[in-house]
């Protein structure tokens, strides 16, 4: 049955003066200051979990939603959440995805949401329960009650036989054109970067019957030497941007950021070819886009304009090594820093970007602490300290939940991502509105607190803090469970784990690089 909450979670705006934020000012407003009005996401029954990822610039927004102890994708949109496993394909059609399982995490201008979600597959000796990535798209005749009644969900498989070793494929972006990118594993046991483009609408086909999606295209690696890859991105113009292992100079196992820019094979104008063949699927169209001076980067979003942003490992002039967000243009990367007083210490990724070049992500502050931030004009802000929460008393509010990271931001400015309610250590997701205040009104000392100002929210401790990569094997080593009712965490496979290649690469990486045994069901 599908789930749906419309409480109105939106903090009281008193005497708040708001403008478009795209219109001229009058000479009254030109002193006016940019807020955000607070809007917590919550599960459809007003409890549990929840996650904002991705947000279009209709201010329809993807992410998941805890029920019980299952996590289901979730759709969000005029306040009201939509359980998308109460919705007709997910619910009915079994063949496809048969497990109480998914997470969405993006979602186009159209509506096109992707994500990855469990299935049971079925093989000669044995059956599997496995991820799959998946599209779900609304429908074209809708009623009032869900933008999602009739619609269709495609299984996109993955680059091999799931009977094989080509187990578990994740969906982590999707162009305003249809393009869909993430990863999956191959035959080999390792995992490359996807582009599914479709043909005559369809985003599947198995026209050869070999279990493998005829329309998703391998991007390939960086290197011969290590062949794991993943996409993470993909705008308008189907440039394409996520992480690729490489040897470093050291001679050490690494992964960096790359940029695919299609080739246009046709000479029609669009770029339509997003891999020129190597030696042993080395893509000569992936560009390898460096690091910050450390080891590591990767490329977590891109613009329209075809700028990168994400992460990256750097140095201080101390020695001492971190990570963080950096922005790419023109062919150089600039590191955005993080919230402390000295920006050179402490931990930052960056995580969204609009076509203003305004960016989003997470920072650690002064305290060691994860806190969402905003990156405009130059100047890395925190964003509950952007808050403007007004009671009907006209007092201050204090939030119920501290901002820790920002996932992503649509072209009219609007935030969205999660926090972590005050004292506790559950995550809720937000959707922050921007308005234009009168910077008098922020100038009082009343404020009407009454919840606590612990959280546990910061690097370490968190139970969400830390190296998490959403839409890489090591995010997916989730419980599941069979048909016996046990409760099994899924191991790391072997295929890639040896002495030598562990001895080869940082033991905080090697998450991503051993993959998934998938449960199986007799």
């Amino acid at each position: 049955m599908m789930m749906k909450f419309n409480r109105n979670m939106t903090w009281v705006l008193a005497a708040a003066v708001t403008v478009g934020l795209g219109s001229p000012r009058t000479a009254a407003q030109s002193n006016l200051v940019k807020r955000y009005q607070l809007i917590e996401l919550e599960a459809p029954d007003g409890g549990g979990e929840s996650r904002a990822y991705a947000i279009n610039d209709s201010g329809q927004i993807a992410g998941w939603v805890a029920d019980g102890e299952l996590i289901h994708s979730a759709h969000w949109h005029n306040r009201v959440t939509t359980d998308l496993h109460g919705v007709v394909h997910f619910e009915m059609l079994h063949p496809l995805f048969d497990q109480d399982y998914s997470l969405a995490y993006a979602i186009s201008n159209s509506g096109q949401i992707v994500g990855t979600a469990r299935t049971t597959i079925e093989c000669p000796e044995t059956s599997f329960i496995v991820t799959h990535a998946f599209l779900l798209r609304p429908a074209v005749l809708t009623d009032l009650a869900t933008p999602y009644p009739g619609d269709a969900l495609a299984n996109l498989m993955t680059l091999g036989d799931p009977c094989e070793l080509a187990y578990d494929s994740v969906a982590t972006g999707v162009s305003n054109i249809n393009h869909i990118v993430g990863w999956a594993d191959r035959e080999d046991g390792v995992i490359h970067g996807f582009l599914v483009t479709p043909v005559d609408g369809q985003f599947f086909a198995d026209l050869d019957a070999d279990s493998v999606n005829d329309f998703m295209i391998d991007l390939g690696t960086l290197t011969a030497s290590d062949p794991v890859s993943s996409a993470t991105d993909v705008n308008d113009t189907g440039q394409v941007t996520g992480y690729s292992y490489t040897i470093g100079a050291d001679g050490l196992a690494a992964y960096h950021a790359y940029l695919i820019t299609p080739r246009d094979s046709d000479a029609d104008g669009v770029g339509d070819d997003w891999y020129v063949g190597g030696a042993n699927g080395v893509n000569a169209l992936m560009v390898d886009l460096g690091t910050l001076g450390g080891t590591n980067s990767w490329g977590r979003a891109i613009s329209n304009a075809g700028v990168v942003i994400g992460e990256s490992d750097m140095i201080t002039t101390d020695g001492e090594s971190y990570t963080h967000a950096f922005i790419w243009s023109g062919g150089r990367m600039t590191d955005l820093g993080t919230l402390g007083t000295d920006s050179a210490e402490g931990f930052s990724s960056a995580s969204g970007i609009n076509d203003d070049g305004v960016i989003v992500g997470w920072a650690e502050d002064d305290d060691s602490e994860r806190r969402a931030f905003i990156y405009e004009d130059g100047e890395m802000q925190d964003l509950n300290d952007l808050l403007y929460l007004i009671s009907d008393e006209g007092f201050a509010v204090t939030p119920s939940i501290v901002l820790t990271e920002a996932r992503d931001i649509n072209d009219n400015g609007v935030i969205v991502g999660w926090g972590e309610v005050r004292g506790s250590d559950t995550t809720r997701g937000f959707l922050l509105n921007p308005i234009m205040v009168d910077p008098d009104e922020l100038e009082t000392d009343d404020t009407d607190s009454t919840t606590s100002d612990s959280v546990n929210a910061g690097g370490t401790g968190n139970e969400f803090a830390g190296d998490e990569i959403v839409g890489t094997p090591g995010s997916l080593s989730a419980t599941n469970t069979g048909d016996t009712g046990d409760t099994t965490t899924t191991p790391a496979a072997s295929a890639l784990c040896g002495a030598g290649f562990v001895s080869m690469v940082p033991l905080t990486l090697l998450g991503l690089l051993c993959l998934r045994t998938p449960v199986r069901r007799r």
